[in-house]
């Protein structure tokens, strides 16, 4: 009996020596678990955390905040340059362009005009239309510089433009004051003293206000040739009788006419070859 007792009181300690056994090969394999070598996997995930820690995830975001001030900063700089120039373009030609464009109009300009005072000056004819000051007006600016009763009366171009050329005597010398058309200024006073022998003949003096104006004898010689320009024109007494002897230019013909200053009656007229 005592045997049996023994023999399972040894089965029982050997079976708790089995089991004490196996927990502690538990422990130790976990703490070997716990406490072995750190694998690849877990010092990637470690440097990850660590690169994290100390300026890795959070450098990166520092770095883009800096990079998108830069830019902000950049933006800036280009807004503020095209606010200085606002029509956006910085070519430096674009100026020299426009310059140069208005230099070349402005000679354009000024060619043109020269050219067209040059033509107008240097014109071999003149409407009827653009006679602006009458003969009548001349009459008076010219009597305001010189003495004398009127003898003869012209308008025609002296080549630096049209002028009238009024001829006055007063016995003892005898005045040509010359009058601008279109300034309306004395231009010149050409005087020489009279001869004792050329006495001042009253039938040689014009009385223009009794006499038919110098436009309505031009009009009567262009409605009879037609058309046409002045070429010339001259008021003076011939024979007792006051004449105008008017030159006209028509479709590139020189036509010659001379009118009766009192009854605008057509003297003579005829082509000049």
């Amino acid at each position: 009996m005592k045997i049996k007792i023994f023999g399972l009181l040894l089965a029982s300690s050997l079976v708790l020596a089995a089991c004490g056994n196996e927990e502690e090969s538990a422990n130790e394999d976990t703490t070997e678990t716990e406490g072995g070598p750190i694998t690849d996997e877990e010092t990637t995930d470690e440097d990850q955390e660590t690169s994290t820690d100390y300026g890795g995830t959070d450098n990166d975001a520092a770095t883009e905040e800096n990079t998108e001030d830069g830019n902000e900063d950049s933006s800036d700089e280009s807004d503020e340059e095209t606010s200085a120039d606002p029509s956006g373009s910085s070519d430096p030609n674009s100026n020299t362009s426009e310059e140069a464009e208005s230099t070349e109009t402005d000679g354009t300009s000024n060619d043109n005009s020269d050219s067209s005072s040059s033509s107008e000056a240097g014109s071999e004819t003149i409407a009827l239309e653009d006679i602006s000051l009458t003969a009548d007006d001349a009459i008076s600016l010219a009597e305001g510089e010189a003495e004398g009763d009127l003898h003869e009366i012209s308008f025609e171009n002296e080549g630096n433009g049209w002028v009238y050329k009024v001829d006055l005597n007063n016995g003892s010398e005898e005045s040509e004051v010359v009058v601008d058309h279109d300034t309306e200024e004395i231009v010149d006073v050409r005087t020489e003293q009279e001869d004792d022998d050329d006495n001042d003949d009253q039938n040689d003096v014009v009385d223009y206000g009794s006499l038919n104006e110098a436009y309505d004898a031009i009009d009567e010689a262009i409605a009879d040739l037609g058309g046409g320009e002045v070429r010339e024109w001259s008021l003076s007494m011939d024979d007792g009788v006051a004449e105008y002897d008017i030159d006209l230019i028509y479709e590139n013909q020189k036509y010659e006419y001379t009118i009766d200053a009192e009854s605008l009656e057509i003297l003579n007229s005829e082509q000049d070859d």
